[in-house]
């Protein structure tokens, strides 16, 4: 079980890394046209007071949005770096601490791209690898380590 959660785990590295530079080019995109959006409106002075009010409130929600992806996708590029520690010493079966925290932040990650786009086939590999990395650093402390065959 634990060789299979060490899997999974490297599985959820490599898509959240790929779902990572996916966030920050989509925040950096949105940040980009609320950006744009102060540039016309510096070069367009002919709005109606009612028309500025309206662009004001979509660039701060578009904004607002653009630096909550990008945040999240700062998050995800973290949890490649400890989702791949958490499998290696889930192989070496040590630091349970730590593969608790690495399936813990697998779970989280999970759960905030669920929240933000839909329930899909890759968000299933990281939550059924973390809840595994849990299970196996609980049982960790109970067994011996298994003695390799030489």
């Amino acid at each position: 079980m634990r060789v299979a959660s060490g899997v999974l785990l490297i599985i959820a590295a490599v898509l959240n890394l790929l779902a990572s530079l996916g966030y920050l080019a989509g925040g950096a995109a949105t940040t980009g046209v609320s950006n744009m959006a102060d540039s016309a409106v510096v070069q367009q002075q002919q709005m109606t007071e009612e028309e500025k009010a309206q662009l004001e409130q979509i660039k701060s929600e578009v904004g607002g949005t653009g630096i909550g992806l990008m945040a999240f996708g700062v998050f995800l590029l973290v949890s490649v770096g400890i989702l791949i520690a958490g499998a290696v010493f889930l192989f070496q079966n040590k630091k349970g601490q730590f593969i608790m925290v690495a399936g813990a932040m697998a779970v989280v990650a999970e759960v905030i791209g669920i929240l933000i786009t839909n329930f899909g086939v890759t968000n299933i590999i990281g939550l059924v690898g973390g809840i595994m990395a849990i299970l196996c650093a609980r049982s960790m402390g109970n067994a011996p380590a298994p003695v390799d065959a030489e």
